[in-house]
């Protein structure tokens, strides 16, 4: 019981450290401090921390406190987005739909927009769906659009639900039983 009990404090402990280490890199970053603030996001990157990863990938990305290095940046936002880091899964969905500094393939975009649609991510629903809605990446599946659409209003993105309903007005009797 006492063993459990001095492992729970250490435990508690390490993450209070973990999480003033982030807000510390978060504050020397808000104050303009970005040499500072990528040396804490580099160490905290190279410990695991998924937010530092991010904020690490798009310091490199912008070259902010550091020289621009896209190869940098990169791995960085994938070793983010496979940790689970849905602001990067979305990110890397996003740049590969449109090829911003990385080639375009829809295939990729859908990939990335998947796994941040199955985490939750109300974009990455959205996303995906209109990729469904298009055939850009997949083939083209009106319900399956409409169940991303209507998965990304449910998780909070306002504009989907009104744009499911208006999405789903168009279809068919047939195609509108199926949604």
């Amino acid at each position: 019981m006492r063993m459990t009990r001095l492992l729970i404090i250490v435990l508690a402990s390490l993450s209070l450290l973990a999480c003033s280490d982030y807000q510390r890199a978060r504050s020397a970053y808000e104050g303009g401090n970005y040499p500072k603030a990528f040396e804490l996001f580099k160490k905290m990157s190279e410990a695991g921390d998924i937010r530092a990863e991010y904020d690490l990938s798009l310091m490199y990305l912008q070259g902010i406190g550091t020289k621009q290095d896209l190869n940098q940046a990169w791995y960085w936002m994938r070793k983010a987005a496979d940790h689970g880091n849905q602001l990067a899964m979305v990110e890397l969905g996003g740049r590969h739909e449109y090829g911003v500094d990385l080639d375009k393939d829809e295939t990729k975009a859908v990939y990335w927009f998947k796994k941040a649609a199955l985490a939750g991510n109300s974009v990455g629903r959205y996303n995906l769906a209109k990729m469904y809605m298009d055939g850009r990446g997949v083939p083209q599946d009106p319900p399956r659009a409409y169940s991303w659409l209507m998965l990304s209003a449910q998780t909070g993105n306002p504009i989907a639900k009104a744009e499911a309903e208006a999405y789903k007005a168009k279809f068919n009797p047939q195609v509108q039983a199926e949604c």
